[in-house]
């Protein structure tokens, strides 16, 4: 029922204006897709609780991912603009995030990625092979805020008892 409403919100607000056949076309039109929603994609009330939940947790994981790059891309600028070449020692090194779930390690991967002065090489089961343009960019990494954030993820899901397939479903 949430979702037929959250689909016929969608639509009002999208289309701009209510009008009877706004409104009727909507409630068809959304009826629809949830019953789409639910027959086919084997969408489920629980399973909409676990997707606000891990959303939620996603878009925190968003705005801390926007302070370190903005963190990074100061720290990058100082090394770049700098007349002393001693401030880049490019490093390379490994790091276990302890992070089960693929598609939480490849979030973390690519938002180590994004972030100026590291990029990621390789993935080795936990295991990330990260370049990072300076040694006091590695010296954060694998206690950084945004791993511990995804194995708070992690953690929750394993309480929520949700599977790897599940997810990925």
């Amino acid at each position: 029922m949430l979702m037929f409403l959250f689909f016929l919100a969608l639509w009002l607000l999208f289309n701009g204006r209510v009008t009877w056949d706004v409104v009727g076309f909507g409630l068809v039109l959304s009826a629809a897709v949830t019953l789409f929603a639910v027959k086919v994609c084997g969408w489920s009330t629980e399973r909409g609780r676990k997707t606000l939940r891990i959303g939620w947790q996603l878009l925190c994981y968003a705005a801390c991912l926007v302070v370190e790059i903005v963190k990074a891309n100061l720290a990058t600028l100082r090394v770049i603009l700098s007349p002393k070449a001693s401030l880049v020692r490019p490093r390379i090194f490994r790091f276990d995030s302890r992070l089960r779930r693929t598609y939480l390690q490849t979030i973390l991967a690519n938002s180590i990625t994004i972030t100026p002065g590291t990029y990621t090489i390789g993935i080795d089961g936990s295991v990330l092979t990260v370049h990072a343009l300076n040694t006091e960019f590695a010296e954060g990494t694998p206690g950084s805020d945004l791993n511990l954030r995804l194995m708070a993820m992690e953690r929750r899901l394993d309480g929520a008892g949700e599977t790897e397939q599940e997810v990925g479903a």
